[in-house]
């Protein structure tokens, strides 16, 4: 797994959130980085969220993914 593409993902996702929204779907990282493999950014998005970097977050029809310092407290 590129050590490269998980740092530019986190500061991707870190950029994205200063603003209002603070949730985005795969889809929407997978746009970030075009010249980037799909599956690479898939797949390095999965390594994020197992080491709880990011987290999944369900409004119960659709699925987010999220910096866990933004994830809402309960």
């Amino acid at each position: 797994m590129s050590e490269d593409l998980k740092a530019r993902v986190t500061e991707l996702f870190r950029d994205k959130s200063r603003g209002d929204k603070k949730m985005f779907y795969i889809r929407d990282v997978t746009k970030w980085l075009p010249d980037e493999d799909r599956h690479a950014v898939q797949n390095v998005v999965k390594e994020l969220l197992n080491e709880e970097v990011l987290k999944y977050w369900s409004s119960g029809s659709s699925t987010y993914i999220m910096l866990t310092e933004f994830f809402p407290k309960e």
